[in-house]
């Protein structure tokens, strides 16, 4: 007689995500089969997530070993991510699983060093860096840039991409880190796997949804002076997600007429002509 003795699933997730604290809509499950589980994952974000699972099983084996990374593809139902399948039938099996999720392919460092970004503002339009890569206030350790711009100014895609986040109902800000989480943002994913964090737009100044293609140069939203702030600027950050943080990069910007492309320097003016 064969005896199965069920343990199901001691389930403890950890979700480790950079952006506004936020975490995948995404969910991890299981279907048990004849000789095991498979386990799969819905994905209900507008670009691909990681997944990083640890199991701890008895007599049972996965497909992939332990401590496995799989990417689930945007909008994705029951993608099959692996089968635990039971080694020894005459006895009882049992696992258990620890995962990590974040936004983006994390199987993939690399992406295009030399895509030319368009300044984040309409044309005829110039405004000043007032805080640079690694600069000195909020900055520190990190490639971003603050351009100082009156609130309602109309800011636009420094790359085509898809919206995958936005924020636009906060209205608070202060000089201080605790107002962090009062930021607004728009956040988009590249074709390359960056992402584009365009933050403390005004209160409903988004002019984009979550979903929606954006072209380079289109008008995406309205800055403002929300979140942790010292005065109206639009914050922008390019970077790749990592499951601890996220690497921020360092991008040339096409400048003047268009023909210089170059990397934005903190306390110098750049004006959009194309």
């Amino acid at each position: 007689m064969r005896i199965y003795l069920l343990f199901i699933l001691l389930f403890i997730a950890f979700f480790i995500i950079s952006f506004s604290q936020a975490q995948p809509n995404a969910k991890v499950y299981y279907e048990e089969f004849d000789n095991g589980y498979h386990i799969y994952a819905d994905n209900e974000e507008y670009c691909p997530i990681t997944i990083k699972i640890d199991f701890s099983t008895i007599n049972l084996n996965g497909d992939n070993g332990n401590n496995n990374v799989y990417v689930v593809n945007s909008q994705e139902d029951k993608q099959l991510l692996t089968t635990l399948k039971v080694s020894n039938k005459k006895n009882s099996y049992k696992f258990s699983y620890e995962y990590q999720m974040s936004y983006g392919d994390l199987t993939k460092d690399d992406y295009d060093k030399n895509h030319r970004y368009y300044l984040p503002f309409k044309s005829s339009n110039k405004f000043n860096i007032h805080q640079g890569y690694n600069g000195s206030f909020s900055h520190q350790n990190e490639n971003a840039l603050d351009f100082t711009m009156p609130v309602g100014t109309e800011i636009t895609a420094v790359r085509e991409g898809i919206v995958v986040k936005v924020i636009d109902k906060n209205h608070r800000n202060c000089p201080e880190e605790r107002c962090k989480k009062y930021n607004n943002l728009i956040l988009i994913y590249h074709p390359d796997g960056t992402f584009a964090e365009y933050a403390h737009i005004k209160q409903n100044g988004s002019n984009v949804k979550i979903g929606e293609q954006v072209d380079q140069g289109q008008l995406i939203g309205y800055s403002g002076n929300v979140g942790w702030t010292t005065g109206p600027h639009l914050h922008l950050v390019i970077f790749k997600q990592k499951f601890t943080g996220r690497k921020t990069l360092k991008t040339k910007f096409k400048t003047g007429d268009g023909h210089k492309n170059e990397y934005l320097i903190e306390n110098k003016t750049y004006s959009r002509n194309y």
